[in-house]
Parts: structure tokens; sequence; C-alpha cells
């Protein structure tokens, strides 16, 4: 999701964080999906689907030595002339984590069907964390070449997530993400953003809430959502299976 780390771009990273069974973890692949119901996809501070709510789903495919193939998809709006309803992303890539230490680093084609202009671009990605016990700390960056507005862009990003306790049997924990998005194109426009997300986890099933905001500025931003990036609330439940 999709990071997604938020959607949560983020059912691939959820699905990676999941303990494998014994059984599990003596096959060579496993599968690792995920459907998801949210009141609207936000990604990178934008919303994707015009504050509308978001149906997400994901097929993935894990091997035991870290590496995963699989595609995500969802509804989105990026407004009038754009002619697109749905994304497709088709990701590849290796995962790993050694000892307290997380490795994720990958391959994202971003599909948005459109008759009036092209909206696909590919991405090379990679992050990192640390488990600190207390936090988890990480970092991730996001490179494209071929940005649907022209020319290349940068997302990187930082993130902490803490343990909350438990609510009614569930472990809660919160994760703040603030990242940059810096691209070639000067119409575009540089911009960055802030996510809070609170998540409680019950067996397979993950609840959560966020808020998120940006400095875009609509008057000078060319990005095709500069007016889907003010501060929102958006509330989801996950399942993995």
């Amino acid at each position: 999701m999709k990071t997604l780390l938020s959607v949560l771009t983020c059912l691939a990273g959820v699905a990676a964080s999941l303990p494998a069974s014994a059984a599990e973890s003596d096959k060579a692949f496993r599968w690792a999906n995920g459907a998801a119901l949210s009141t609207e996809t936000v990604w990178r501070g934008q919303s994707l689907t015009a504050g509308k709510t978001a149906v997400i789903g994901e097929l993935k495919l894990d091997h035991r030595s870290g590496a995963y193939a699989g595609v995500w998809g969802g509804n989105i709006d990026l407004g009038a002339g754009t002619d697109t309803r749905v994304e497709f992303d088709y990701f590849a890539g290796w995962a790993k984590k050694m000892g307290k230490t997380y490795v994720n680093v990958g391959y994202l084609y971003r599909q948005r069907p459109s008759g009036t202009m092209d909206l696909d671009f590919d991405e090379l990605t990679v992050s990192a964390s640390y488990d600190f016990g207390g936090a988890v700390v990480g970092m991730s960056g996001a490179y494209a070449w071929d940005y649907f507005q022209g020319g290349r862009s940068l997302y990187t990003a930082a993130n902490v997530r803490v343990p909350l306790g438990t609510l009614r049997g569930m472990p809660v924990s919160a994760t703040l993400t603030a990242g940059e998005y810096d691209f070639s194109n000067r119409a575009v426009g540089d911009y960055r953003n802030v996510d809070l997300r609170v998540t409680a986890r019950r067996d397979n099933w993950f609840y959560s809430v966020g808020y998120g905001d940006t400095n875009v500025d609509p008057a000078t931003s060319g990005l095709l959502t500069r007016y889907e990036s003010d501060g929102r609330w958006r509330a989801q439940v996950l399942v993995m299976f």
C-alpha cells in the first residue's frame, strides 16, 4: 500500500511483519494476502480517493529467502480530467529481519489506467528499521525516474513506532511518520508531510485511525491531488490471510 508507511502502501509492510507459524516457516513459499476497507486512501499525505471510501486488496507471495512479489489494487479518484478510477501496483523485492534490524529493497510499478494522460510510473524503494525494544525506528526512500508529471522524484521518510499498551486484550501501538517529496520538475512543487496513526491488532485483524497533513500550497503546486492534501482524519480495517 499503498506504505504505505502509509496506505498503509502498507499492506506489504504489515504482511512482512506478521509471524509465521512453525508449519509455515518450513515451507519455501507462503502467501501473505490482505484486504482493507478505509474511509479514504491517503498516500504520502495526499488523498487518492478525494475523501471517498476506499476498498483495497493485495496478493503477495513470500519466499523463505526473503524474496517476494505481488500485486496491490484499489479504487482512486485523482480529480476531473484524469479519467482514472483504479490503481494497480505490481511489486517485487527482498525483505529480511536480521536480529533487531529489518531491511526491505524493492521495485514497484504503479499503474493508473487513463484515456487522457499517462499516470503510470516506476519506483525503486528501500527501507530499514531497528527495534530498540521500546520503540522501532525506521527510514525509507522511493525514487522514480518517470514520475507521471514528468521528470524524477524522490520521497524520503523517517518513522517511529511505540507500543501504547493493550485495549480489551488487543496490543495498541502508535506510528509517527515524517516525509519529504522532492521533484526535478519545478512545476510539481516539493512538499513535506506528517502522519500519526494508532493501530490495534487482534489476531490477523488490524484496526487503525490516523491523522495526516502536508504543507502543499494549492496555489503553486502542480500535484494532481493538490486540493486533497490538507489535514485529514481516516480510519481503516485490515485483515491478513
